[in-house]
């Protein structure tokens, strides 16, 4: 089943003489248990396309569709009750979780908010979420301060599991992490594929982490405003 279909779809910034595009024409599909890197020089368009497939921004042209259905276009943006069906990873997953609160409470809240699960039901996903992400259930009741990058980033995969989504976007899931606790991180969210027949979009400068996905496609940055 395809689980993401991005069509034609471009950006750009300012109108009239003064508009610049950011994004040139795109078109790019994922199917389920599928992942695609997105790779490119920086500037090229890559993290905006990953917030125009996230629903953080409308595209100046083109669309998206989700499982078949509309999703985003330059009118439209993602309806609130299929939400849940994308979710992203962060780059900085420690500044994506409020400060103050325990990252566990921080999942169940969005369960609640989107509608997905409440109570004892809602617990149990937060921790089936953790053991998926590879993170030990135990840290759930800690501050994002308190945790370590990598910590923090395997909190934020779970937060996108909790949710049971049909596409996951991570935007340089492992840019900020060291060396090996990179390549655990890139192994935990590749494997969600696979266990849970999540299709992936992987927003990349990590050429070991790209190569390890099962297709690649290259963003090249527009040549000129339009």
């Amino acid at each position: 089943m395809t689980v993401l279909e991005v069509r034609a779809v471009s950006f750009a910034h300012g109108a009239g003489r003064a508009r610049t595009l950011a994004l040139a024409p795109t078109d790019l599909s994922i199917e389920a248990g599928r992942s695609l890197a997105l790779t490119g020089r920086s500037g090229a368009g890559k993290s905006t396309l990953a917030e125009i497939v996230l629903g953080l921004r409308r595209p100046a042209a083109g669309s998206v569709r989700i499982q078949g259905a509309p999703w985003t276009d330059p009118r439209r943006s993602p309806p609130r009750d299929r939400r849940r069906l994308v979710q992203g990873i962060p780059q900085d997953a420690s500044a994506s979780f409020v400060p103050s609160r325990a990252v566990g409470a921080q999942i169940a809240a969005a369960l609640r908010r989107l509608d997905v699960a409440t109570g004892r039901e809602a617990a149990a996903r937060v921790v089936r979420a953790a053991e998926i992400a590879h993170l030990d259930p135990a840290l759930l009741d800690r501050r994002p301060g308190e945790l370590s990058g990598g910590q923090a980033q395997r909190a934020a995969i779970a937060r996108a599991v909790a949710l049971e989504p049909a596409l996951i976007v991570a935007d340089e899931p492992t840019s900020a992490l060291d060396g090996h606790t990179s390549d655990a991180v890139a192994v935990a969210v590749l494997e969600l594929a696979a266990t849970l027949g999540t299709a992936l979009l992987i927003v990349t400068h990590d050429a070991s982490l790209a190569a390890r996905c099962d297709d690649r496609r290259e963003i090249v940055a527009p040549r000129a405003a339009g």
